[in-house]
């Protein structure tokens, strides 16, 4: 057991070692405080900093009294930033808004939305159509206000022709 945890770290650790590959669209599911499915897809690339809208549909999990979860559409803007000299590393931090439909315990559904923002970290792996992403996405409106969201990304990276 510890050979073949052994071995798995050090594979993972030649991917991160590795330069990574750009991308055009990714599409994935984001787990943690929701349930969703995550399409990126990068608009505009400089050298230092790249702009990617993202549209998530899924599940939202309220954290304190669980009672208000609710069937989500979200939609952000992102901006990102190298982290490392072009290993794969990014920071983003991005703003958008969401709506959805909620339910209480014992009366109807009922529609709510507002404003969300999320700032993380992005790697994208150079041997494997693999991008993994880590946030901390806050949200303010109706019914909720929430400051302890945050989640895992996994997403499959599309092939790009300009490579």
């Amino acid at each position: 057991m510890k050979k073949l945890l052994f071995i798995l770290t050090f594979i993972v650790g030649l991917n991160f070692a590795s330069k990574a590959q750009y991308y055009d669209h990714a599409l994935g599911i984001r787990g943690g405080t929701s349930l969703e499915v995550s399409y990126k897809r990068f608009i505009f690339y400089t050298p230092s900093i790249q702009q990617a809208i993202e549209g998530l549909i899924g599940f939202q999990i309220d954290e304190l009294k669980r009672t208000q979860n609710g069937w989500v559409f979200e939609a952000l803007y992102h901006f990102h930033l190298d982290l490392g000299f072009d290993t794969g590393f990014s920071g983003f931090a991005g703003i958008g808004g969401y709506i959805g439909v909620f339910t209480e315990h014992g009366k109807k559904p009922y529609l709510g939305g507002g404003a969300t923002m999320a700032i993380g970290a992005s790697y994208t792996f150079t041997h494997a159509p693999v991008n993994i992403a880590i946030d901390w996405k806050p949200i303010l409106g109706f019914p909720r206000m929430s400051l302890t969201r945050g989640a895992v990304t996994l997403r499959y990276v599309f092939p790009t022709t300009w490579q």
